[in-house]
């Protein structure tokens, strides 16, 4: 597999790199970790995503040793090298070395970058959208979610979907609040009459605090276009004519089908169309052009 993966600031092939067996992060998710998208050298969002890390490690008690700075400019080294036309970066913060639940009294925490061409959206999910399945977790957690690598839900739920013939899980909580997708944020358009209402769960549903999801917020409401954060119930999913996810390196996808509620998500004139639109012209105001999102192509100057 052609990319870099640097573990504590040294360089590896995927093939050649490691970590110790008795890393924390291996043995129990004792990590925080975030998922960055670059173009080129262009690492959209990185001063958020570096906050975001901070604010993850701060909850778990996990030191970060290193400034944002330091991690920015390793980051951008690497994207450098790699000098793809678009690229998935995973950095990944461990507690280091240590076995039992207890924190290790002296320990040096790890840090790892994975760099790798990003995977394209299939053909067939920009083409029909997505179909989830709607799951119900045994429990709510209240405020954002922390980013760690304890991901097994998540990759059993997904498995099982797809087993079925969906494309990915829409998760509610306990108390039946629609939450996010596997990997994704979410978001749901209605119309009443004339008026367009665009809302997104609420953080104290038990979410990640997307930034991807942050950016959309902004923009729609820089464009004086309506769009709030809102508890949103599992039976409330048959007032919503539209809905998409959105996540780092996908992007935004359409969502055209939840269990056996259709939604017309691809239709010629959707709201989810202009918003896509609106978040295109973003992504090239950042990186200098308008870009074909799935393969990293240069389409045209701005």
């Amino acid at each position: 597999m052609h990319g870099i993966i640097a573990v504590n600031g040294k360089m590896y092939d995927p093939q050649s790199a490691a970590i110790p067996a008795m890393d924390r992060g291996f043995l129990f998710g004792d990590n925080v970790f975030e998922v960055l998208v670059a173009f080129k050298n262009k690492i959209l969002d990185i001063d958020r995503h570096l906050n975001r890390l901070r604010v993850s490690a701060e909850q778990l008690n996990l030191p970060v040793h290193w400034s944002n700075e330091e991690l920015s400019f390793e980051l951008h080294s690497i994207a450098e090298k790699l000098n793809l036309k678009k690229m998935y970066l995973r950095l990944v913060i461990t507690r280091g070395v240590g076995v039992g639940l207890e924190f290790p009294i002296e320990t040096q925490a790890h840090k790892i970058i994975y760099a790798f061409p990003a995977k394209s959206v299939p053909e067939n999910l920009q083409q029909k959208g997505m179909w989830l399945q709607l799951r119900q977790l045994p429990h709510t957690e209240r405020g954002p979610s922390v980013k760690t690598g304890n991901y097994l839900r998540s990759i059993l739920a997904l498995n099982n979907a797809q087993g079925k013939g969906f494309d990915d899980v829409i998760w509610c909580n306990s108390e039946s609040e629609i939450t996010e997708s596997t990997t994704a944020n979410l978001f749901f358009i209605g119309r009443h009459g004339d008026l367009v209402e665009i809302s997104t769960p609420s953080l104290r549903s038990g979410i990640l605090k997307g930034i991807t999801r942050e950016t959309i917020l902004t923009l729609l409401n820089s464009a004086k276009i309506p769009a709030r954060e809102l508890i949103v119930y599992k039976d409330e999913l048959p007032r919503f004519d539209e809905a998409f996810c959105c996540s780092t390196v996908k992007g935004l996808i359409p969502i055209t089908k939840i269990d056996k509620h259709q939604l017309h998500t691809l239709r010629a004139n959707s709201t989810f169309r202009h918003i896509n639109r609106l978040f295109q012209t973003w992504v090239a105001s950042e990186i200098g052009h308008y870009v074909d999102w799935n393969t990293g192509d240069k389409i045209k100057d701005l």
